[in-house]
């Protein structure tokens, strides 16, 4: 066996189907390899490759457990796989960079070494079609291996060069021509070629009232055509407890989105919702949930095939959505160096308060915003770095239940100096000078986190009309509700650190403080022994680094006057130490909350 496929054997086997990838593989065999340099970097690219290949085989083999998860209702397996599967890029990045770096001496070679081991890697990957994400693991290795900044085009793949293949015209998918009115038909059809049917509870009922939702949606929607026909795809999309069939329709001279919801009922599976609007198959898709486990083999086409349903979400989301983030990444910084290139774009202040642990700045042109860490934290705070750290990649291994907006990672980025607002540079080379250096008419930032941008909570309540800051307001009890649902508790709880998306959804996005709930000991008051004791600046009684008192949180959760009122109207419980504990119980009775990314009148079955 050569090198290379020892290497990905060792890999592959190293994680057993149903185990974590959490410990690292043993060292590759690669003393039977020949010189990079004499054989032009032959041996390692085929290494790259076939390490890449056993990611992919591990990536699939986690993705395909979902249906069985999904079957059995074993919500816990699928948190599981959703954290595994979370963890492989890195896995595979940093055990193929160990090996290459033993071959090719400390530095990782020469520029030489690596434009002739991507020129060889290009080759092996021609014509895949997951070609793109083949590419972005190689620039993974590169970079690490190298400990490289910026862009180097001669040592990675940049632009088009990730796309070594044509469009592929032989999508998985699944037609379904609707003759005359009877969508209905259409629809059993749809349901029978699922490979869950067998659960279902009955799939002619349960077509008949998908048609009857999906004709609703069109009136509601103004489409006044006939349905003419049905494009599915045939992989099931499943996140959570909820399993998707994702597809369009053509109606008359429209096309439209049409997406299937389903959900385990008391007698077997339904069909819980059909999606019909643009806007609620993004929220489906969006930032603040957690990726699909979706049967993928052609990531670029599902991308092509979603766009149209979503123009407002970008490639690189959709990327992010279907479980390749880390292509995701690139798609997004590609975006981002065009837009800046073509003078479209350029970097300036965020909107609200300045952070007491982040410096954060947008590009607008992108609805991006931009966080680096403090070199030295404001008072209160008394985190570190490190721990800032984890609490992101705690929110990234994390189900985010349309709460919590996700956080791609960056390091080393470089950037021409006239694309930032010249108080911003001077405010970023003042606060966070360890991570961001000028070095003449670059700007090198060492590491970075992205999120969509938002509008920050305490912006959008004070230009609000009255009945929407009233909905905000509801919506923001609802996301601390959400969040300790699904083991989160925010911490810091202030109106600054949350924020409202397009879609008037609020979200939390700002992670210093944020922990596990069942982390957290929710306390009452203590009795003051004396009423002076009361009126001291100093607590009387012991506080532990993790006690929280919720009868203390009326001055952060609880604006004053109308909007107030409207608060504790709907969230009064929320200062309650009870209601807190009851969620750890539940929690700790292995409870998994189920969370809907649709609103409740699209459900076919309302409570």
């Amino acid at each position: 066996m050569d090198p290379s496929a020892r290497a990905a054997a060792t890999a592959a086997s190293h994680i057993a189907p149903g185990d974590s990838a959490a410990a690292p593989a043993p060292a590759a065999d690669l003393s039977s390899a020949s010189s990079p340099a004499a054989s032009g970097g032959h041996d390692v690219a085929g290494l790259l490759f076939e390490v890449y290949l056993a990611y992919r085989d591990q990536f699939d083999l986690v993705t395909r457990r979902a249906e069985g998860r999904f079957r059995n209702q074993d919500w816990t397996g699928r948190q599981g796989d959703a954290h595994e599967r979370l963890l492989l890029y890195s896995q595979f990045v940093t055990w193929v960079q160990r090996d290459i770096a033993s071959l090719m001496g400390e530095h990782g070679g020469d520029r030489a070494t690596w434009r002739r081991l991507k020129s060889r890697y290009a080759d092996l990957t021609q014509g895949r079609r997951d070609c793109e994400i083949a590419r972005t693991f190689f620039n993974s290795v590169s970079r690490r291996v190298r400990a490289m900044g910026g862009v180097d085009p001669w040592t990675e793949f940049l632009d088009d060069e990730y796309y070594g293949h044509a469009h592929a015209e032989d999508l998985a998918i699944s037609l379904h021509r609707v003759e005359g009115t009877n969508l209905d038909v259409a629809l059993s059809r749809l349901l029978a070629d699922l490979s869950l049917t067998d659960v279902l509870v009955n799939p002619d009922g349960e077509a008949r009232s998908a048609a009857d939702a999906f004709r609703a949606e069109l009136v509601r929607l103004g489409h006044d055509g006939p349905v003419t026909g049905l494009e599915m795809l045939d992989t099931v999309f499943y996140r959570s407890k909820a399993a998707y069939v994702v597809g369009r329709a053509t109606v008359g001279e429209a096309v439209v989105p049409l997406v299937l919801a389903l959900v385990h009922g008391p007698a077997g599976l339904v069909v819980d919702a059909v999606l019909v609007d643009p806007d609620d198959v993004s929220v489906v898709f969006s930032f603040t949930r957690s990726y699909f486990h979706a049967d993928t083999p052609d990531p670029g086409g599902v991308v092509r095939f979603l766009s149209p349903m979503m123009p407002g979400k970008g490639a690189h989301e959709l990327y992010t959505a279907i479980g390749f983030n880390r292509h995701g990444k690139s798609e997004l910084y590609r975006s981002l160096r065009a837009q800046l290139a073509q003078g479209n774009a350029s970097f300036d202040w965020s909107e609200g308060e300045p952070g007491l642990v982040m410096t954060v700045f947008r590009c607008p042109a992108l609805q991006t915003v931009f966080k680096v860490i403090r070199d030295r934290f404001g008072a209160p705070k008394h985190t570190t770095r490190r721990t800032v750290l984890e609490k992101y990649h705690l929110v990234f291994v994390h189900d985010r239940v349309g709460r919590l907006a996700d956080a791609q990672e960056f390091e080393d980025l470089e950037f021409r100096r006239d694309w930032f607002a010249p108080d911003l540079l001077a405010e970023l080379e003042v606060h966070a000078g360890q991570t961001v250096r000028v070095e003449g008419d670059r700007v090198v930032i060492g590491h970075l986190y992205t999120e969509r941008q938002v509008e920050p909570l305490n912006v959008f309540l004070a230009r609000a009309e009255p009945e929407e800051a009233a909905r905000a307001i509801r919506g923001y009890g609802d996301a601390i509700r959400d969040l300790a649902a699904a083991n989160i508790f925010t911490g810091d709880m202030l109106l600054k650190n949350f924020g409202v998306t397009r879609h008037g959804r609020v979200i939390f996005y700002d992670y210093d403080e944020l922990c596990l709930l069942t982390d957290c000991r929710f306390r009452t008051l203590p009795e003051a022994p004396h009423p002076d004791d009361e009126m001291s600046a100093e607590p009387w009684f012991h506080i532990g680094e993790s006690d929280v008192f919720p009868e203390q949180f009326r001055p952060f959760l609880v604006p004053a006057g109308a909007l107030g009122d409207v608060f504790l109207e709907a969230h009064a419980d929320l200062l309650r130490v009870e209601w807190w504990r009851e969620m750890q119980d539940r929690h700790r009775a292995g409870e998994v909350v189920e969370f809907f990314p649709y609103p409740e009148a699209r459900r076919l079955r309302r409570h």
